[in-house]
């Protein structure tokens, strides 16, 4: 009974952070989904121990984004093609913004999404997704610039 009560609010607190990741790495609604389904069968199955509430978040995210890569190198995921979907955000601009981040390279939209969406730290970061703080900071630097030559139409002149 108590292990059912742990899952139900493990999914109710971190059931937003779970899908946006999962939708901003997936680009489609349905993956994300089934990544969601996925990240809690993952917590349900394997009840694992945590030192706080930080490690628990933590190990929530690499599972999400693992699980993501997992299905992104599926086979029959590999012929699909994403549609613009946008999770519903306050402004019009936000939701703008936020389509562009979907739009960048894996790694750039992970740590620009975990930055600025979820308030984490650069070294908070590195720790979570297994890499250097160097590494980090050269992702934003360049998921930043990306991101301000795409919303400045940037791309035009590479063509």
């Amino acid at each position: 009974m108590q292990k059912e009560v742990d899952i139900k609010e493990t999914i109710e607190k971190y059931a937003d952070l779970v899908y946006r990741i999962a939708l901003t790495r997936s680009g489609t609604i349905e993956n994300a989904e089934d990544i969601f389904q996925e990240v809690f069968i993952k917590y349900s199955q394997k009840s694992p121990k945590f030192e706080n509430e930080e490690h628990k978040k933590a190990w929530i995210i690499r599972v999400t984004i693992n699980t993501c890569k997992n299905m992104h190198n599926q086979a029959w995921n590999k012929k699909v093609i994403n549609l613009n979907e946008n999770l519903a955000l306050e402004t019009q601009e936000e939701n703008e913004i936020f389509s562009i981040v979907c739009e960048l390279p894996d790694n750039y939209k992970t740590v620009i999404y975990l930055f600025y969406y979820e308030g984490y730290k650069v070294s908070e970061i590195a720790k979570i997704l297994k890499k250097r703080e160097g590494t980090i900071k050269t992702w934003l630097s360049r998921g930043r610039q990306t991101l301000k030559n795409k919303i400045e139409g940037g791309f035009e002149d590479e063509q």
